[in-house]
């Protein structure tokens, strides 16, 4: 959450904080006296910097802000939307926190917008969350044109219904989220000749199948999804659509290619 913080000194300083960035130390804003003057720029509201039980470093409000878009987040919440944030700022990206929509009808943990305009919210969820209510926050954000990918550390029902990726949780209490489950998958179809020797009279002219999942770092996996080198892998069901981990776009249309030869070729039923 970023926070505009003021204190008296030899000479006053006043600077903006955004996840202990821009050069200032939690030591200068920790337990110390005079206390410095923390002020929340979401409501103007009066902040403090605390220790969680588990050792997580974050700012609270000094008194309960209904009013707040951030009151009520966790450490956990705020340490993924900082990894979220400074991941599309490496990747070249502008970036805003907490950003809504002039309508109210969304707001985005971390609102991106590329060079040429083109804007995707970054959703951090690490409590959990009905499928339904998922979805629906997902459609605002589709429907008014953005991109959207959600983050969370839980095995949840809505990864499979929404474009999304699993991160594996930090290790340490205040370890930065930086690792993702495995979920970029490539697409290979070669010629049963190529692979068998003699070829089975059971086995298919062609062997095509996506290759195991990878593992990404963060970073990498925002900057290829922002830049458009990564796009969600999509199956039409009898319940929608179900979305299966990422892939290279090239990877994706030559699966949809090879999907629509096999059924060409196939014969027609009796």
């Amino acid at each position: 959450m970023p926070l505009t913080a003021r204190w008296d000194g030899p000479g006053t300083l006043d600077v903006t904080l955004e996840g202990l960035g821009c050069g200032v130390v939690w030591e200068a804003v920790y337990r110390v006296r005079p206390r410095p003057v923390l002020a929340c720029t979401g409501c103007g509201g009066p902040m403090h910097a605390k220790v969680s039980g588990r050792g997580g470093r974050f700012f609270a409000h000094d008194r309960r802000s209904p009013d707040c878009a951030a009151a009520g987040e966790t450490e956990e919440h705020r340490s993924l939307k900082r990894a979220l944030a400074a991941a599309a700022r490496q990747a070249g990206h502008q970036v805003q926190l907490e950003a809504g929509a002039a309508h109210g009808g969304w707001r985005a943990d971390v609102l991106v917008t590329a060079p040429g305009g083109g804007r995707t919210a970054l959703e951090a969820q690490v409590s959990s969350a009905p499928v339904d209510d998922v979805l629906a926050r997902t459609r605002r954000y589709q429907d008014d044109g953005l991109g959207i990918v959600w983050f969370t550390h839980r095995a949840a029902r809505w990864l499979e219904h929404v474009p999304a990726a699993r991160l594996y949780r930090p290790a340490a209490p205040d370890g930065p989220f930086s690792r993702l489950h495995p979920l970029v998958s490539g697409f290979s179809a070669v010629a049963c000749a190529e692979v068998c020797d003699p070829r089975p009279f059971w086995h298919s002219p062609v062997h095509a199948g996506w290759d195991h999942p990878e593992e990404r770092d963060l970073p990498q996996f925002i900057a290829d999804v922002l830049h458009g080198r990564l796009v969600p892998r999509t199956a039409t069901t009898a319940l929608g659509t179900r979305y299966d981990g990422w892939a290279a776009p090239k990877d994706v249309e030559a699966a949809a290619e090879h999907a629509a030869s096999a059924q060409a070729a196939s014969p027609e039923p009796a």
